[in-house]
């Protein structure tokens, strides 16, 4: 039973409906929040939090096996790096900075083939998700697509941890995408315990996993065509841009970054 249970709320994770918020904003003290754990996105500048959950590191991303790549538009955490707020709906976020005459005007975001969601001037989001299950030995299934990907019958309850990029696409950039690692993995980075994010999530409605975080906090800039030709072919069958789960901002529901 406990494996269904895990396997039911895994299959709404990653897929975009929960990797990415939605819902009105609430007050801590009227929502059942408090007890779920430290919850994500969250601004990587600000350390305080008083979550009193606490739960164990994982290991280095480099000692997990990878299990799930996906992205969102416009950026769920917030730094100085990337603090201008974008209105978008769904994909409401945040976006790196830059000068406005780069900044094309937003259109309809297909402009590449099997890759729906992404422009020029777009920031994104990466996000690498990494499990303790041994999902790669074999005859080993996992137990489905998006979160499920990292779990297995024999291991329904593992330690996460997302290793985490922002980007703005820009025709012929300077990086080439990576889905095997960070693109920049040397570079600044802020780590904290959280959860899984998701436009089905919200300050009154909490994600229950636990995520240990490391989010980096540059900007650089991606090449648009390198990155679109991963997406429309790309093994985790991510070919759009997931949405953006709001802000949390209550100290009761971070965690303290140390």
């Amino acid at each position: 039973m406990r494996i269904i249970l895990v396997a039911v709320l895994s299959v709404l994770m990653l897929t975009g409906v929960a990797f990415a918020s939605g819902g009105k904003k609430a007050e801590h003290k009227d929502n059942h929040c408090v007890g779920a754990g430290p919850q994500s996105p969250r601004d990587i500048a600000v350390s305080k939090g008083s979550s009193s959950v606490i739960f164990n590191s994982a290991p280095d991303y480099k000692d997990m096996n990878l299990c799930n790549v996906h992205f969102h538009r416009n950026a769920e955490h917030k730094a100085p790096n990337y603090s201008e707020f974008v209105k978008d709906g769904d994909n409401s976020g945040w976006a790196c900075k830059q000068p406005s005459a780069e900044r094309l005007a937003k259109g309809s975001h297909v402009e590449y083939k099997h890759c729906e969601g992404i422009q020029p001037g777009d920031t994104i989001e990466v996000h690498w998700v990494h499990t303790t299950c041994d999902i790669n030995s074999e005859g080993v299934k996992p137990l489905g697509g998006g979160l499920s990907a990292c779990m297995t019958e024999s291991c329904p309850n593992p330690q996460l941890r997302v290793e985490a990029q922002v980007f703005v696409l820009a025709k012929d950039g300077t990086l080439k995408f990576n889905d095997k690692a960070p693109v920049s993995p040397n570079a600044d980075t802020v780590s904290y315990t959280g959860s899984t994010t998701g436009t089905s999530y919200s300050n009154n409605h909490c994600s229950p996993f636990q995520v240990n975080w490391n989010v980096r906090t540059s900007c650089e800039t991606l090449d648009i065509d390198d990155f679109a030709n991963w997406c429309s072919h790309n093994k985790y069958n991510d070919h759009h841009a997931h949405g953006v789960r709001e802000l949390v901002t209550s100290p009761a529901l971070l965690s303290k970054i140390k």
